[in-house]
């Protein structure tokens, strides 16, 4: 599959990120996979990323930290958080301040896919539903 869309994906679990990198490949993905708040930077610097989600309760800097530094640094980058804690307080600031969405772990890896095609449409919906292209 031929995609120009990219997503970095950021979580300080290594098996997690690891379990992801390999679904994202398979599906034909184009990502990069950081560990922290300041390794996304890291990339961000780097390259150009359409979708960015990160967890939120990192060691150091949270995923809130990190995407109150991409909504001032990268306007119009879209963001999704993700958490291992139920907090609807969470999921209503996230709400507020713009994020464009937000999940619970643990969480079907087909259920990523369906995240990653609402906010990068240039991945196929055949890779979204697991039919052959």
């Amino acid at each position: 599959m031929d995609t120009t869309g990219r997503v970095l994906i950021v979580d300080d679990e290594a098996d997690f990120l690891l379990l992801i990198g390999q679904y994202l490949e398979a599906k034909g993905v184009d990502f990069e996979l950081a560990g922290s708040a300041a390794q996304a930077r890291k990339h961000l610097m780097g390259s150009r990323f359409d979708l960015v989600i990160s967890d939120f309760n990192m060691p150091g800097e949270s995923g809130l930290d990190l995407f109150h530094f991409i909504s001032s640094s990268y306007p119009g980058l879209r963001f999704v958080l993700m958490t291992g804690c139920t907090d609807k307080d969470l999921k209503r600031k996230a709400r507020r301040l713009g994020i464009c969405g937000y999940f619970e772990k643990p969480f079907a890896m087909y259920d990523l896919m369906k995240v990653i095609h609402n906010h990068v449409p240039i991945v196929s919906r055949d890779e979204v539903y697991g039919h052959a292209s």
